[in-house]
């Protein structure tokens, strides 16, 4: 699952990837993963990866989730800026 519709690659230089080796992310809800108010948790109100995939998608960037049990990966993609003169 990514967050931008197009099926070719992205040349983003920067990545960034989070790994983690929990149960995995069950098939039917991976396909709308970065929607908003999609959630497992009863108490949760699915708006977390919403919101990171517009902060990195008005960022230039896209993420990408692959889920399998004991093998989730998140992937960030990020465009790398040249630094205004003075800017730190």
């Amino acid at each position: 699952m990514r967050t931008t519709p197009s099926a070719e690659p992205v040349a983003l230089p920067l990545e960034v990837c989070i790994r983690d080796n929990g149960p995995g992310i069950a098939p039917e809800i991976l396909g709308n993963l970065f929607d908003p108010f999609v959630t497992t948790k009863t108490q949760g109100s699915g708006l977390g990866l919403a919101l990171v995939a517009k902060l990195i998608g008005d960022h230039g960037g896209i993420i990408e989730c692959e889920s399998h049990p004991r093998r989730t990966m998140f992937r960030v993609l990020m465009p790398l800026r040249p630094l205004r003169a003075g800017a730190r």
